[in-house]
């Protein structure tokens, strides 16, 4: 018998393995319609779970034998997207893979703001991080969509339903559309500032969020974090700023 302390740190790499493997299978399907049928899997994996943990035999045996053909049915549904996905993957290291995808995320916020401010059409784009937006996220439209300028646009164009409340961004998800966020109450706001330049302002008191705001009256981008704001920047510097508060590689991207 091995000693206890070799056995549980076995069971921790094997836990951190797995748990990997997991996360770079869901990258490899991210943005896909095939991450779609996967949701309807996890159902399943709960049962896996139970199963196994109450030595359930009977059931356990059936998905023993029910394993292999569900693996070579979704190898076999999703052969594109998995064939797409490594070629992706194997372009980069692992590490550089996970800063593009932040890169690309900066990059696709950057041009929609820069697009709105020159059509002066309203923005308001927050970025979650330490701190969970749940709260706020509960109060406008669930997307779960991928970042992309064209959604960004489409949202935020005038009269669309959703183009007066506030995006929030978890990673590289548009989680949320129409979004609810605190006003800051400051009465010397209420004269300098709008109202997405308050909405900003409060969440980034609240919160360790990141907000870009696009003005609708004078199309000037601004970014607001810990309760500052930075008015009148250019699309340089606000690649530059993003890129220092969140991450993603160099600054510049497609320009």
């Amino acid at each position: 018998m091995m000693p206890p302390e070799i056995f549980e740190w076995r069971h921790i790499a094997d836990i951190i393995l797995v748990a990997l493997i997991v996360y770079l299978f869901l990258l490899v399907f991210r943005g896909t319609i095939a991450m779609q049928a996967l949701r309807g899997l996890i159902p399943v994996g709960l049962v896996v779970i139970v199963a196994y943990f109450f030595y359930l035999e009977t059931l356990s045996w059936i998905i023993e034998r029910l394993a292999p053909v569900i693996l070579v049915g979704i190898i076999v549904l999703f052969q594109p997207e998995i064939r797409r996905g490594l070629a992706r993957m194997g372009e980069r290291s692992f590490g550089s893979f996970i800063a593009l995808e932040g890169e690309r995320v900066i990059e696709e916020v950057a041009r929609a703001a820069v697009e709105c401010s020159r059509n002066r059409h309203g923005l308001l784009i927050a970025f979650e991080r330490d701190t969970g937006l749940e709260s706020f996220i509960e109060t406008g439209v669930l997307l779960n969509a991928e970042v992309t300028e064209e959604v960004l646009l489409t949202i935020f164009f005038p009269k669309t339903a959703l183009h007066d409340g506030g995006v929030i961004i978890r990673g590289n998800t548009v989680v949320a559309a129409g979004c609810t966020l605190p006003f800051a109450h400051d009465e010397n706001l209420k004269v300098k500032y709008g109202m997405r330049h308050r909405a900003a302002l409060g969440l980034s008191k609240e919160t360790d969020a990141v907000v870009v705001v696009v003005s609708e009256e004078k199309g000037d981008i601004s970014i607001a974090t810990g309760g500052q704001l930075v008015r009148g920047i250019d699309d340089k510097m606000l690649r530059e700023m993003l890129t220092l508060y969140l991450g993603g590689g160099k600054p510049g991207g497609r320009g």
